[in-house]
């Protein structure tokens, strides 16, 4: 676990946003998801004090009055896995808690946002940049067990997904751009560069998004890595 990781679940684990918190339903169903998913303490905490965080903005007391924060409570179950590093699967939350794939990400995507305007446990673009991290892992683990890649090239997908995301991130990518769209973005591009057969379809499936977008945001990247690569280059020609 990095240092951003670490101090990241010291914010998390205060006092004031314990399990006591949550109402009876929220704690049933909060400790089916931990029983389902064999999820470490850490993670709990971690989950319950992000969901507590998300639920008193504003669009979490709006969908409090409208009763609909059930995937909320696991879409931060999710988050928090991979934030301390506990990686899970969006089938994994398929098969086990019996919620959709799209309503999922669209729960995690409605909590990063709504950390965009207002001060949050851990700030947003470093949120992003783990998330970001820990589903490249996630896929390329997803891509090993379907022998889609051998042991070694899985390592050198996530090696070459960390360099372009470094890259990315260094370059200035859009801020609007999800995590699992940057993800996929930098892992198609990796897959590309070391010539492995893992489909565009692949990558979509793995990600929790749909072909073309997954296309989109990588022709986004590569062009803004192409960018930086021809100023490097226009740089080392001038100081010659």
């Amino acid at each position: 676990m990095d240092w951003a990781i670490v101090k990241a679940s010291e914010r998390f684990h205060t006092p004031s946003r314990g399990i006591e918190s949550l109402s009876k339903e929220e704690h049933g169903l909060f400790f089916d998801a931990m029983h389902r998913l064999g999820l470490s303490n850490e993670v709990k905490q971690a989950a319950v004090a992000l969901y507590l965080d998300f639920k008193r903005r504003p669009i979490g007391e709006y969908n409090a009055d409208h009763k609909n924060l059930d995937i909320f409570l696991i879409a931060s179950i999710s988050l928090a896995a991979k934030i301390i590093g506990d990686l899970r699967t969006d089938q994994e939350f398929e098969t086990r808690m019996f919620v959709s794939r799209e309503k999922l990400v669209d729960a995690e995507e409605r909590i990063l946002k709504s950390f965009g305007v207002q001060d949050s446990i851990m700030p947003l673009a470093q949120i992003v940049f783990q998330l970001t991290r820990r589903q490249i892992e996630i896929m390329a683990e997803s891509f090993s067990e379907h022998q889609l890649v051998a042991s070694g090239e899985k390592e050198e997908l996530v090696k070459r997904s960390y360099e372009y995301l470094d890259e990315m991130v260094a370059r200035g990518v859009a801020p609007k751009m999800s995590y699992r769209g940057r993800a996929a973005g930098v892992m198609l591009n990796a897959a590309r560069d070391l010539n492995l057969q893992i489909s565009e379809m692949d990558i979509a499936k793995a990600a929790g998004f749909d072909k073309k977008s997954v296309t989109i945001n990588a022709t986004v990247i590569a062009a803004l890595l192409k960018d930086e690569k021809n100023s490097t280059e226009s740089t080392e020609i001038l100081g010659k």
